[in-house]
């Protein structure tokens, strides 16, 4: 098993999705990771990380409205004390700041996702976004670490397992197994036939599992 970390740039237009997919299996097949799991993390607290439908943007746009509408801006109504309207304390950064917090916090900061064939492991309508919370655009980082193994630990293994199996009889025993049944299976002519070579490759194949 191997170990990749880096830490991608993420360029954000305001409030609203950025579909991060493609750039993080553009990551695996670059590295040529083949197999493992891939913890995603955002290194913000404003923005957040989510797993949902990447063919009907309409899905995107009733989510963004739904949140806005569970968590809105300057206060919130308690739903203790008859109802009463409460500000919020934290406020100096502007308007969208601290409901970006509360909506980030409602969501997820770090994902764990399946690699397979040096592609994420996920559904036929599923895509990765960074769900940007604040209304200014900005840059966010977020941080791949995967363990894993790559392609060329998969060349290692089998060309491992090769060397397991002609090591695993001994060369003398192979060679006399192989000779003398090769002997039994001639033909009068001195051939071997096809059928007959399959059963010496038989023959190969009990004595090496």
């Amino acid at each position: 098993m191997e170990q990749f970390i880096t830490e991608l740039s993420i360029q954000t237009l305001g409030e609203g999705f950025t579909d991060i997919t493609t750039e993080i299996n553009n990551w695996l097949h670059d590295n040529d990771i083949h197999m493992g799991i891939l913890v995603i993390t955002s290194k913000h607290t404003s923005c957040s990380l989510i797993i949902n439908e990447n063919a009907d943007p309409r899905v995107l746009d009733d989510l963004s409205s739904y949140m806005k509408a569970i968590v809105p801006e300057v206060g919130f109504q308690s739903i203790n004390d008859n109802g009463e309207f409460k500000e919020y304390l934290h406020s100096e950064e502007g308007v969208d700041d601290m409901p970006a917090h509360i909506r980030t916090s409602l969501t997820s900061s770090s994902l764990s996702i399946s690699i397979k064939e040096s592609k994420l492991d996920l559904g036929i309508w599923q895509a990765i976004y960074l769900w940007e919370h604040r209304y200014s655009s900005n840059i966010r980082k977020i941080n791949l670490h995967s363990i894993c193994e790559t392609k060329k630990t998969e060349i290692s293994k089998g060309t491992e397992n090769f060397h397991a199996v002609i090591t695993k009889a001994s060369a003398s025993k192979l060679n006399k197994i192989v000779s003398g049944s090769g002997e039994d299976m001639k033909s009068s002519d001195g051939s071997i036939s096809d059928t007959k070579m399959d059963l010496l490759i038989d023959r190969i194949h009990d004595i090496t599992t």
